[in-house]
C-alpha cells in the first residue's frame, strides 16, 4: 500500500524538491535528503518509494545528479530550473 498511491508519490516529490530548493546553492547527499524528506512524511517513505521518486525527477529533469569529488559512491542531488518551476504549480 502507499506505494502506488498517487497523491502520496506526488507528495514524496514535491518534498524532495523543496528540500533540494532549500538546500540550495548546495548540492544535499542522498542520505541528509532521504532523512530530511521523510521527517516530513507520515508514515515514512519506504526506500523504493525515495528511489522512485529520485528516478521520476531525475528521468524528467526535475533534479540533476552531482557526483561527490571526495566520494564516488555518494550520490548528491541538486534541483533545476525545471524542478523549481514545477515547485511553483
Amino acid at each position: 500500500m502507499g506505494h502506488h498511491d498517487p497523491e502520496r508519490q506526488k507528495n514524496i516529490r514535491r518534498t524532495i524538491l523543496d528540500k533540494l530548493e532549500r538546500a540550495e546553492p548546495y548540492a544535499l547527499p542522498e542520505p541528509s535528503l532521504q532523512v530530511e524528506t521523510n521527517a516530513q512524511l507520515r508514515p515514512p517513505m519506504a526506500q523504493a518509494e525515495f528511489d522512485d521518486a529520485l528516478l521520476y525527477l531525475q528521468s524528467h529533469g526535475f533534479i540533476a545528479n552531482m557526483p561527490d569529488d571526495f566520494d564516488q559512491d555518494l550520490n548528491k542531488w541538486l534541483i533545476t530550473e525545471a524542478g523549481k518551476t514545477l515547485l511553483r504549480k
